[in-house]
């Protein structure tokens, strides 16, 4: 009978510690709500405005929005504002089951007002995506909780992306309604029902959001605060970087920054391919010399999108002549436009464009942005290689905000643009009812061609995936040989953060440009001298160091050790406890 005694005391024990080892070890590992970051943007936003479709004003939205629905790391749909839905095909409609207890950052309470408001006087008339695929919509009231959203045309793969993007994001009823919602305070001092509370824009410097303490996600977020700065000069971004001013940079990064930044053991250094974008030449079609399809293909032989790519990427971007992205099978009657000067001096004498005694055939203005070291480079490039056959290029670096001013009033004669190749995208840049004056992301190269819209047109209602794909192909074919847009290259976006960042949000994300920083924590904390922001900045120093020279492909982030080695140490001990217990049953 002792004998069993002692073994119950022993199996008591051994449990008692493993239950221990298990709460301690989860305990280690749990993200913690405290610190902050600051994240450099290589361009300020004019508006923090989720219909922009503008990817700085997005990212800073994304913080502070929530929609109805979200999507997961693997861009699997997740409800959000909604907890549910339903498709309703005879209808036409969806039907979203709301979330209880949401309140607006204000203390108002969140509803299915809102809703309705948002979808019937701003995502249908103002948002890039919202006014084509949500145009006229309808919200019916069901109850308290459930609203019925009916739309001209159901198309559920495009719309429910939508849905869970910040296009779609809700808006508050009480603070909106009655105004004019593009001249609002509103766009410059939003209100949401987001992870984070906008507190204040210094123009020029820096935007500070706090966390929001009743999120309906509860315990999320888990940082205190997000601390935005403008930093146009890819150097001073670098700089900032490495002396840890700044802990997180997603976009406008030098590829030559690369291999310095991977060995400094307190950053880490990734570079991937999402969101999918392409670097192109977007042709003003209404212009004199460029609405000739030849001139627009000798442009495009006369380019050499490898050197391009190694010169101005170091090799990390690939060439492309698609327009398409590569989820779409490549039709074998694509045009493509190897490079050859002979077939580019060729095309442009049959256009009636000789070479005069200088040697040059005739001048266009290539428009680019500043910011952004990357297509600073590839803009000198083109306009080097453009010379070859006689043209000349002559440059004309704004900042965003005025490039988009210029595109959309058509002042320009080709313009150098980094864009998402979702095949949405093609209809609103290629098709003749997207020729909106004064729309950004819209058909500002004022192309017109009567089958492109019928394909784009047959598509959006196509429910074939087959045949979406047959018709997206015969598309691809005339865009290819018409060459409204010219493109060079699929582009690597690098990401660089501070080693103590953790999280599944942060550097890869899902859309990157469009997440929430909802679940990304600092796993340890240093405190550094105060940024010009007068907060304090988070650094780490963890002796870790990785080099990045030629990766293509999303790198795994270092692991942190320290939980494990931690719990390994109280398993440990709790052996040593057992073996004594055992060795004085003996």
């Amino acid at each position: 009978m002792q004998r069993k005694k002692q073994y119950w005391k022993i199996a008591l024990a051994t449990l008692l510690l493993i239950l221990i080892t298990s709460i301690a070890s989860q305990a280690l590992t749990k993200p913690k709500v405290g610190g902050q970051i600051v994240i450099g943007l290589v361009a300020e936003p004019k508006v923090i405005d989720p219909t922009t479709g503008a990817w700085h004003a997005s990212f800073v939205a994304a913080q502070i929005f929530d929609s109805l629905l979200n999507t997961d790391t693997n861009l699997k749909i997740i409800p959000s504002l909604a907890e549910s839905w339903k498709i309703l095909e005879n209808e036409n409609a969806y039907v979203f089951n709301l979330r209880k207890g949401v309140t607006w950052h204000d203390g108002k309470p969140f509803g299915p007002e809102d809703v309705k408001f948002s979808f019937e006087k701003i995502i249908s008339k103002y948002d890039i995506f919202g006014a084509a695929y949500f145009k006229n919509a309808k919200v019916e009231i069901l109850n308290e909780t459930a609203v019925k959203l009916k739309v001209e045309q159901l198309l559920p793969a495009v719309q429910l992306t939508l849905l869970a993007s910040v296009d779609t994001a809700i808006v508050p009823k009480h603070i909106l309604e009655g105004q004019d919602f593009e001249k609002s305070e509103f766009r410059t001092k939003p209100i949401g029902t987001g992870p984070f509370v906008f507190k204040e824009w210094v123009k020029g410097s820096h935007i500070l959001l706090e966390r929001n303490p009743n999120y309906w996600d509860k315990g999320k977020p888990y940082l205190e605060k997000l601390i935005i700065r403008f930093i146009t000069d890819p150097m001073t971004m670098v700089s900032a970087l490495e002396t840890g001013e700044v802990n997180y940079v997603f976009r406008g990064l030098p590829y030559e920054a690369a291999a310095k930044l991977g060995t400094n053991p307190n950053l880490e250094v990734i570079a991937h391919q999402r969101p999918p974008y392409k670097m192109t030449l977007q042709i003003n079609t209404n212009h004199t010399i460029l609405g000739n399809p030849d001139v627009r293909r000798a442009i495009s032989y006369a380019l050499d999108r490898k050197d391009i790519v190694q010169k101005a990427t170091l090799g990390l971007c690939t060439p492309t002549y698609r327009i398409l992205p590569a989820t779409i099978p490549e039709s074998p009657n694509l045009a493509k436009y190897d490079y050859s000067l002979e077939k580019a001096n060729e095309l442009l004498d049959k256009a009636g464009y000789t070479k005069g005694a200088d040697g040059k055939r005739f001048k266009i203005e290539l428009l680019t942005r500043t910011g952004e070291a990357e297509e600073a480079a590839v803009a000198d490039l083109i306009k080097d290689q453009l010379s070859k056959v006689g043209i000349e290029v002559v440059l004309k670096r704004v900042d965003f905000g005025t490039m988009l001013d210029l595109e959309t009033k058509y002042q320009y004669d080709f313009v150098l643009v980094k864009r998402w190749v979702e095949p949405m995208w093609s209809y609103q840049l290629f098709h003749s009812s997207w020729i909106q004056p004064g729309v950004a992301f819209s058909n500002t190269m004022l192309y017109r061609n009567p089958q492109v819209d019928q394909l784009l047109d047959s598509w959006m209602r196509e429910p074939s995936p087959t045949k979406q794909t047959e018709l997206l192909q015969k598309l691809e074919e005339i865009l290819t040989s018409e060459l409204p847009e010219i493109p060079l290259y699929n582009v690597v976006f690098l990401n660089v953060k501070s080693r103590n960042i953790k999280g599944t949000d942060i550097p890869v994300g899902r859309y990157v440009f469009w997440d929430a920083l909802v679940n990304t924590y600092i796993y340890e904390e240093t405190i550094t001298s105060p940024p010009p922001t007068t907060t304090t900045v988070v650094t780490t120093t963890v002796p870790t160091t990785t080099v990045i020279t030629t990766v293509t492909t999303t790198q795994p982030t270092q692991p942190d050790y320290t939980p494990t080695i931690l719990a390994l140490a109280i398993v440990v001990v709790a052996v040593a406890i057992v073996g004594l217990l055992l060795r004085k049953r003996k």
